[in-house]
């Protein structure tokens, strides 16, 4: 294997380098596409890599298996496409080809060898420029002129795209934030808010996906607002977001998301009597669900003056580390200036540990069972509204005398 001097550091990776190399030994090309080209080519960091054969997927697949180094999954190989996986890298390999008789998500594929027919059928044009193994941008669709001009731009019509497959309006939301200007022509707005019905097809994980990247970029918003002026919100979410409540410093929510992820932005904006039916739909894990409904259900106005009050660690104490979570949802909800210093010393608050156990009061002569727990949690409530004053024996005092 020999990497050519001409392709960027990036591009140089064994993995790479194996898939160029089985591809010319059968007399085909290998050519990386998509994401890590457009995003060399726009300066920035380059993350997954994926790739393209115009070779019978079966044949460099095989050829690749007899390199111990490179592992070889069949993650989709009715649609041509394998995982190559070696060392850190995993690229997800295509065989070269056109999409036909779609239903909204997925396509009678036909393949075959021509690459500006395999061009023809991917999403924009930007995510259709190729690198081979000399380092020579192939560009059929002048998606580099887009791609300057900040122009995201539908391969073909974009009716056509989005009928193929649905996702590409929710994907064309999330590409606007970094690879557009703002401006949207009215065949796109069009499409989008026609052929907006479509999205109920789509998997909950696969719209949780894109949400997740859109309300974790900083500079969401208007992405956010095309998904509601185009009622992409309604028909992939089932409800109208209210984008009213959508933090409006980019510093508020690059701190916030830091710590508590995109669940925060997004119980923000789901209006409470929907909470259930999305979190249902996004099908999120047990644990994200009970955490965004915990701060989707609280009521924002109280629990931002609770938190905002000298009094705050008496409500932080229940919210089991999340009561920077909590208010910085409160501020935004009720559309209330987020204090910075306060949001870290919530964060940053360790809750004080209760003097009191259950051995403790076992051997004030509480009999074991259920009785030792509700006494537990009638000293815990004691104490916090003490505001953690009580001292052990003040607290065994109160809650034994309460139990008599």
């Amino acid at each position: 294997m020999c990497a050519s001097t001409k392709l960027p550091p990036w591009a140089r990776r064994d993995a790479v380098g194996y898939i160029f190399d089985a591809a010319k030994k059968h007399g085909g090309e290998a050519r990386i596409v998509g994401g890590a080209v457009r995003d060399w080519l726009a300066g920035r960091d380059v993350g997954e890599i994926d790739m393209a054969a115009n070779l019978p997927i079966q044949l460099i697949a095989d050829e690749l298996r007899q390199n111990q180094r490179i592992k070889v999954m069949n993650t989709g190989l009715s649609h041509g496409t394998v995982t190559v996986v070696c060392g850190n890298d995993a690229i997800e390999l295509t065989q070269t080809r056109s999409d036909d008789e779609t239903d909204g998500r997925h396509a009678v594929v036909r393949f075959q060898d021509d690459w500006t027919q395999d061009a023809a059928r991917r999403d924009f044009t930007i995510n259709a420029i190729y690198l081979d193994a000399e380092g020579q941008v192939f560009d059929p669709l002048n998606g580099q002129a887009d791609l300057a001009a900040r122009r995201l731009r539908f391969v073909g019509t974009a009716a056509d795209r989005m009928q193929e497959d649905a996702l590409r309006m929710l994907r064309y939301c999330r590409f606007s934030i970094e690879y557009s200007d703002g401006q949207h022509d009215s065949d796109t707005i069009d499409a989008l808010t026609s052929f907006a019905p479509l999205a109920t097809r789509l998997s909950g994980e696969r719209v949780a996906q894109e949400l997740r990247k859109i309300l974790s970029h900083e500079g969401y918003a208007p992405a956010l607002d095309l998904l509601h002026q185009t009622g992409l919100d309604k028909t992939s979410l089932g409800c109208d977001l209210v984008v009213t409540a959508m933090p409006s410093n980019p510093q508020d929510l690059r701190l916030v998301t830091a710590d508590f992820g995109w669940l925060v932005v997004l119980a923000a904006i789901i209006p409470q009597a929907d909470v259930t039916m999305v979190l249902a739909r996004l099908r999120l894990s047990r644990a994200n669900q009970k955490f965004c409904a915990e701060l989707a259900g609280s009521h924002p106005a109280q629990m931002f003056a609770d938190l905002s009050a000298s009094s705050w660690p008496q409500s932080a104490y229940f919210m089991d580390g999340g009561a920077a979570a909590f208010y910085a949802c409160a501020a935004w909800r009720i559309g209330a200036d987020l204090d910075r210093q306060h949001y870290r010393v919530l964060h940053q608050w360790q809750p004080p540990k209760l003097p009191v156990s259950g051995a403790d009061l076992l051997s004030h002569g509480v009999d074991n069972g259920l009785a030792v727990g509700h006494m537990l949690k009638s000293a815990e409530t004691l104490w916090v509204q003490s505001d953690f004053t009580l001292t052990k024996p003040a607290l065994l005092a109160a809650v034994v005398k309460l139990s008599e």
